[in-house]
């Protein structure tokens, strides 16, 4: 098959191991995409402070999609090129509507640089004292620069959780998930924010269509990215509504399946 002109690839789940790091395979493979003339950009759900990464790795373009579209970020200059904020009143509203549905719900909200997050909402590592995590009550801790509100439930999967949460904001703002981790967890976005949108616009910069356009993806936020591009791509890993959909389907993220395509396409 002929290369595309860009490939644009989640990171969790999809171009990272299991364990969270770039294997050789992968790493090798990007480079050898960027010799070849084939622009490789990263589109993740990951906030801008979660990019470590793939911070230095040799091949891939600076700049990448972050906070599931919202944000995009330039790793080499260490600034934010574009982001698409939520108000803080549609937040609010929808922090009112989404209770009524489900009531144990807690809340928490990311700008890429700085997180705040209700008292019993669980995180995944400890703060350590940083100032740019903090907690408290949902009226203190929304910050005006929000680009991603996270909406975790104790007692429901992240898939019931996306319908109920649907259910109460309709199209007032985007809401997707990208997570199984034995609790529910639904990302929030502004209207119209998603990968998608956001690499639609990125290609259009420079000039390439979205039939030159391969994507990677594991998870329902990849799904806007899967559609528009031209050749999309699951991992076998993938969620089971990515991998009944059919597009084509390579290796799991813990046989570098990303990386094996490319090398196959560039021989």
């Amino acid at each position: 098959m002929r290369p595309p002109r860009l490939i644009a690839t989640d990171l969790d789940g999809t171009f990272l191991s299991p364990d969270e790091s770039v294997s050789e395979e992968n790493s090798a493979a990007v480079l050898a995409a960027q010799e070849a003339g084939i622009t490789v950009v990263f589109a993740t759900g990951r906030p801008i402070r979660w990019l470590e990464v793939i911070k230095g790795l040799p091949g891939a373009h600076p700049l990448v999609i972050a906070s599931n579209g919202a944000a995009l970020y330039d790793a080499e200059t260490e600034k934010i090129v574009d982001r698409i904020c939520i108000e803080t009143a549609s937040a609010l509203d929808a922090v009112e509507r989404i209770r009524t549905i489900a009531p144990d719900v807690r809340f928490a909200f990311e700008s890429g640089t700085r997180f705040g997050h209700e008292p019993h909402y669980s995180t995944w590592a400890p703060d350590n004292g940083d100032p740019d995590i903090f907690a408290g009550p949902v009226e203190t801790i929304v910050h005006d620069d929000l680009v991603k509100m996270l909406v975790q439930s104790p007692s429901l999967h992240s898939d019931q959780l996306l319908a109920r949460v649907d259910e109460a904001i309709g199209d007032r703002l985007s809401a997707t998930h990208s997570t199984s981790r034995g609790y529910g967890l639904v990302e929030v976005s502004a209207p119209g924010v998603d990968k998608g949108a956001m690499l639609a616009r990125f290609c259009q910069q420079l000039g390439v269509e979205a039939a030159e356009v391969a994507a990677f993806g594991d998870m329902p936020n990849d799904l806007s990215m899967l559609g528009w591009v031209g050749l999309p791509y699951v991992v076998a890993n993938a969620h089971p509504d990515l991998l009944q959909r059919g597009f084509a389907t390579v290796p799991a993220n813990s046989e570098s399946g990303v990386g094996r395509t490319i090398r196959q396409w560039l021989r």
